[in-house]
C-alpha cells in the first residue's frame, strides 16, 4: 500500500509526528512517502520511507521571534505567506495527481481557504484520509478554538471530502461526530503516539547541568517547567498565579516556561504578571524554539512539568514528559483524563483553578517517592499504551478497507 503523508510544517511537533507515524507505518510494510516542507528539521535521522521536501514555505517557527512590525507590515507578511500556502497546494496537487498513491493523509487543516484543493484531489479519484489534532482551528488573534458559525459550516465542507477521519482518543471522536456530522463509520478514535523521538534526538553535547547555568539556576533549585508553544489557551497566566502560591511554600522551586510565542502571547504582560506576583526573580522567561535536539536537556531539568491549558484537545508535550519519565500536573481538558490515569501517571486538576493547580505542584514538589512513582508509570505508557505500532495498525485496517475507486463525497450541508 501506497500511502503520502502530507504535513505543511516542517518543524515542531506536527512533523515530529507526521515523522513518527511514517516510520511506524513503514515498520509494518506500507510504501511511504512524507511529503513537507523545505524547513525540514529531521534530516539527520535515518529515514526508511521516503522524503520530499517539495512545499516551498516560511520557517514556522524560527529560533527568534521576528520583530511585530507596523500593522502595515504584519499585513503584508501574511498576505504574502497566503500567497506561498496557496502556491505550494497547487504544486501538491500536482505532485499527487502525477504519484496516485493509494492514501494521501493530511494532518490540521487550518484554514477554511483549503476546501477548493481537497475537492480537486477528491476530483481526481484520490482517497483522503486525516489526523485531525485540533477540532477547531485556533484564532491566531485570540490562541483559543474558533468555532462561529461560518467556520464550521466551512469545515464540515472540508471533512466531508475525506473517507475517514482520525480523532485522537475517544473523547476527541464523539467531540467530532457531534460538531460535524459525518457518518461515525468514517470517524475513528486512536491514541496519540509516544514522543520518544526525543530521546534519539538527543544532543550529549547539551545538558541539564549546563543549561542550569545559563538560566542562572542553582544545583538544588526544584524545576517547575512549561515546554511548548507559549499561546493564550495555554493558560501561563494562571500558571504564574498558581507558582506564587508554591513559591511562598516550597523555597526551592523556581518556573520555567520555554517556547516560542504565538501571536496572541504578549511576552511583557506575562513578565508584568511575574512582577505584581512577587516572583520574578524566581521565574524564567526562554521565548524561543526549543531546538528537537534540545528537548531531552530541558527535561532533564524538571522536577514536575505543568500543563495548565484552558483548553486543549490533546497535548504532545504531555507525551514528551512521558517518553523521559517526568511527572506532570495538567488540567482536566480535553482528552487529559485519558490520557493521564489520575494518581498513577500524573495529577489532573480542575481548568482555570490556580489554587488547586498548585497544590497538585506542591504534592508533586514536595513527595519525592510520588513524583518517582508518577514519573515511572508515565513511561511505561508512552512505551505501552502509546506506541506508534499500536497507532499504525489502526490506521492500516481502516486502510485497507478503502477499496476501490474514492467515494464520492458529501454534498455540503
Amino acid at each position: 500500500m501506497r500511502i503520502a503523508i502530507v504535513e505543511f510544517a516542517g518543524k515542531g511537533g506536527l512533523i515530529h509526528y507526521a515523522f513518527q507515524l511514517s516510520r511506524a507505518l513503514a515498520a509494518a510494510g506500507a510504501e511511504v512517502t512524507l511529503v513537507t516542507s523545505r524547513h525540514y528539521e529531521l534530516d539527520a535521522l535515518v529515514h526508511p520511507f521516503r522524503l520530499e521536501k517539495l512545499l516551498d514555505l516560511w520557517d514556522p517557527k524560527p529560533l527568534a521571534s521576528p520583530p511585530r512590525g507596523s500593522a502595515l507590515r504584519r499585513g503584508l507578511r501574511r498576505a504574502g505567506r497566503a500567497l506561498r500556502h496557496y502556491r505550494a497546494w497547487c504544486r501538491l496537487v500536482r505532485y499527487l495527481r502525477r504519484e496516485r498513491p493509494d492514501i494521501v493523509q493530511f494532518g490540521d487543516i487550518r484554514f477554511a481557504t483549503d476546501l477548493p484543493f481537497l475537492v480537486v484531489l477528491r476530483r481526481l479519484g484520490l482517497r483522503l484520509a486525516d489526523v485531525c489534532h485540533n477540532l477547531d482551528p485556533f484564532a491566531s488573534g485570540r490562541g483559543l478554538p474558533r468555532a462561529s458559525r461560518v467556520s464550521r459550516s466551512f469545515f464540515t465542507r472540508i471533512y466531508r471530502q475525506f473517507d475517514v477521519v482520525f480523532a485522537h482518543f475517544e473523547v476527541n471522536r464523539r467531540a467530532f461526530q457531534e460538531a460535524y456530522g459525518l457518518d461515525p463509520q468514517r470517524v475513528v478514535a486512536i491514541p496519540h503516539g509516544n514522543e520518544l523521538l526525543f530521546t534519539e534526538l538527543a544532543d550529549a553535547k547539551r545538558d541539564p547541568d549546563s543549561l542550569r547555568r545559563e538560566l542562572g539556576l542553582a544545583p538544588g533549585d526544584r524545576i517547575v517547567l512549561f515546554f511548548g508553544t507559549l499561546s493564550r489557551y495555554k493558560g501561563v497566566d494562571l500558571l504564574l498565579q498558581a507558582f506564587a502560591r508554591v513559591r511562598r511554600r516550597h523555597a526551592p522551586a523556581r518556573l520555567v516556561l520555554a517556547g516560542f510565542p504565538a501571536p496572541d502571547f504578549d511576552l511583557d504582560d506575562h513578565v508584568s504578571l511575574a512582577r505584581s506576583l512577587g516572583i520574578e526573580a524566581d521565574v524564567r522567561f526562554h521565548p524561543h524554539y526549543v531546538e528537537s535536539v534540545a528537548v531531552a536537556s530541558w527535561l532533564g531539568l524538571a522536577a514536575v512539568v505543568a500543563l495548565p491549558y484552558r483548553a486543549v484537545f490533546q497535548s504532545g508535550a504531555l507525551h514528551v514528559a512521558q517518553a523521559f519519565g517526568v511527572p506532570v500536573v495538567a488540567t482536566r481538558v480535553g482528552a487529559m483524563a485519558e490520557a493521564i490515569a489520575e494518581g498513577e501517571s500524573g495529577l489532573l486538576v480542575p481548568p482555570d483553578d490556580p489554587e488547586a493547580f498548585a497544590e497538585a505542584l506542591l504534592r508533586v514538589l514536595e513527595d519525592l517517592a510520588l513524583g518517582a512513582r508518577l514519573g515511572r508509570r508515565a513511561h511505561e505508557e508512552a512505551r505501552g499504551r502509546f506506541a506508534w505500532e499500536r497507532v499504525a495498525a489502526i490506521l492500516l485496517d481502516r486502510y485497507r478497507l478503502l477499496s476501490g475507486p474514492g467515494r464520492a463525497p458529501e454534498a455540503a450541508g
